[in-house]
């Protein structure tokens, strides 16, 4: 009897012990699951990935004369996410983003990076919480693309393309119209029906390799990662300021300043197509070098609600676009 309890304890311990391992298993593969899903957005120690304002510099330096002198934004969306979802390990705290559209004007007329969009393709993007849709601000955006100098994008997401997409008067807006050619391909997508207006196919397509001037003091920079088309420009201002606009890249300022990425998660399952991961940490590695190396360089990621607020307090930038611009 001694021996069949001893046995039926052991037998006891022997279960409790293989769940315990089980449990500690799962915890543990709970927490890799965590850390790289959610909590890994580490970059590159150094990075290939080239952020050469010199050469940015150079390409506008004949530009004095129509350099622009008047910054503004139109934010045509926001919702919240937590912040966890903008950058990897950032926690649950609520972030605003943003949808927005700028507006650089000076001399040789008005420049618009990014078009905004419309009611229908707003429900369909905004998948925060707390939604809002400026229908105003997008119908500024759409009027001042009208009578624009030219109008560029940073990549071919919706809430950056589908104004362009679905603008009104394709042929006035065709020979203001610079796309790369990823750009164009993506943007079918956002179309009518899928149907691209014939006279935008006139719109010019260009394929950068390198940085190439778009506009007086504008200067688009490839940065091919969160989509094939994304694109950086550099704008130089008539008061010698000098800003960078990252569209998404970064969609936090922090996102450079820490630096880290998006988690995985966002980038691999809920992002279509996939962000590029190491591309993007590529970018941002340098960006963060670059924003040590020039500390006046004004960086505006398009969907930083509170980064944006603090750049019209620093009068940088102003709300509401010019339509009639010069």
């Amino acid at each position: 009897m001694v021996q069949r309890g001893t046995s039926e304890k052991g037998n006891r311990m022997g279960w409790l012990g293989r769940i315990g391992i089980a449990l500690l298993v799962l915890i543990v593969a709970a927490g890799v699951a965590y850390w790289y899903l959610l909590a890994d957005g580490d970059v590159p120690a150094a990075t290939q990935y080239k952020t050469d304002i010199e050469a940015w510099r150079a390409l506008v330096a004949g530009d004095t004369a129509e350099l622009p002198n008047d910054v503004r934004v139109e934010v045509v969306a926001k919702d919240e996410l937590p912040f966890g979802i903008v950058q990897a390990a950032g926690g649950y705290k609520p972030y605003v983003m943003a949808r927005t559209a700028f507006q650089l004007n000076g001399p040789a007329g008005s420049v618009v990076i990014d078009a905004g969009m419309d009611k229908d393709i707003a429900k369909s993007t905004l998948r925060g919480r707390n939604p809002t849709y400026d229908e105003a601000a997008n119908g500024r955006v759409i009027a001042a693309m009208g009578n624009s100098a030219r109008v560029v994008v940073t990549h071919e997401h919706p809430d950056h393309i589908a104004g362009v997409a679905r603008f009104p008067v394709p042929e006035r807006l065709a020979e203001r119209l610079t796309l790369t050619a990823k750009q164009f391909e993506g943007f079918r997508l956002w179309a009518p029906g899928g149907v691209v207006p014939p006279a935008l196919a006139n719109a010019t397509l260009i394929e950068p390799q390198t940085p190439v001037r778009v506009a007086p003091g504008i200067v688009m920079i490839p940065a091919e990662g969160h989509t094939p088309g994304t694109v950086m420009f550099y704008a130089k201002l008539a008061s010698g300021a000098e800003l960078l606009f990252l569209g998404d890249v970064a969609w936090s300022i922090s996102n450079v300043t820490k630096p880290a990425i998006r988690p995985r998660l966002v980038q691999d399952y809920l992002m279509s197509p996939p962000e590029n991961r190491d591309k993007v940490a590529a970018q941002i590695r340098a960006l963060h070098d670059l924003s040590l190396a020039e500390p006046d360089l004004t960086m505006i990621p398009s969907h930083d609600e509170t980064h944006i607020e603090q750049l019209i307090e620093a009068g940088l930038i102003k709300r509401i676009f010019v339509i009639d611009a010069p």
